[in-house]
């Protein structure tokens, strides 16, 4: 028998609700181990099916969704099976949520962690491996970014003509700031605080802000090519803008609420998406060059 291994062989994109934090974006990365018997090629499984099969088993189960503990006690109503209605009540308030069934996984046990979702997905990826596999391991973790700062953002996107229109999905997102050419770890820190466990809402999706138990909501509702998609937070784990959340736009948003929070200083944000991809904005004076951005 023989061993292979995939490292990075997605990533996945998605957010998860959570009995303190509510609604937490996350980006998990995907290592793959397969052990077998050679087939008629040399090989244990060819790479380019490994990619074709298993990453596109593995994407459509999690990818872009808001992944649900089944069994939470946090779960007041909703469970797998159809048009997806749920209503999850945690530390912060309550969260409603009303979308197509292919915006949800509920998942099985009382939390999402790196162990429940890696037996779920074991599952699902075992029926596409062909039979000289013997044994398959899958290891979820986090892009290792050290020290640095990084925030946790839910958002949808409704023009979006992909699965990033389903209202609740996330990312887990370093930031990197440049002061007058100089890294600033300061207002990088700032952002990941502000950002973090948030939830980033487009104003003319805002369809109005409620009161339960005296704490104020917001619903966001719209509809989009999968269907209607109507979600209710708490106002303190929003966070408002005026265009669509695309990372082009939050690196812009940042860089200029930078120069407006410091008048006369130059800056540049490198904003991420998750791993290894976003976007760049700058915005203020630099100096005696006049205005940038």
């Amino acid at each position: 028998m023989a061993t292979l291994f995939v490292d990075n062989l997605t990533v996945l994109d998605f957010s998860y609700l959570h009995g303190k934090r509510g609604m937490v974006g996350e980006s998990w990365i995907v290592d793959l181990e397969l052990t077998g018997d050679l087939d008629d090629q040399g090989m244990v499984f060819d790479f380019g099916l490994i990619k074709k099969a298993v990453k596109r088993a593995v994407d459509a189960t999690v990818d872009h969704k808001l992944v649900v503990p089944a069994d939470s006690d946090h779960l007041v109503s909703g469970q797998p099976g159809g048009d997806v209605n749920l209503e999850w009540v945690y530390q912060g308030g309550t969260l409603r949520m009303k979308a197509p069934e292919c915006s949800t996984v509920f998942l099985p046990g009382s939390e999402v962690t790196k162990s429940t979702l890696t037996l779920f997905l074991l599952d699902i990826v075992q029926p596409v491996l062909p039979a000289n596999v013997r044994e398959l391991v899958l290891t979820l973790r986090e892009e290792d970014i050290g020290t640095a700062p990084s925030y946790h953002y839910s958002h949808g996107l409704k023009k979006h003509d992909g699965n990033c229109q389903r209202i609740a999905h996330g990312h887990r997102s370093c930031i990197q700031i440049f002061e007058n050419g100089r890294r600033s770890r300061y207002w990088e820190k700032l952002w990941a605080d502000r950002w973090e466990d948030i939830y980033i809402g487009t104003r003319e999706d805002l369809e109005g802000t409620y009161y339960i138990d005296e704490v104020p909501h917001h619903r966001f509702r719209y509809e989009a090519e999968q269907g209607l998609f109507e979600l209710l937070i708490p106002e303190d784990h929003c966070y408002l803008i005026d265009t669509d959340s695309t990372v082009e736009h939050l690196a812009e948003h940042i860089a200029r609420q930078l120069a407006d929070e410091a008048p006369g200083k130059h800056f540049r944000v490198r904003a991420f998406e998750g791993v290894a991809k976003g976007a760049l904005a700058e915005a203020g004076s630099l100096g005696p060059r006049g205005p940038v951005g």
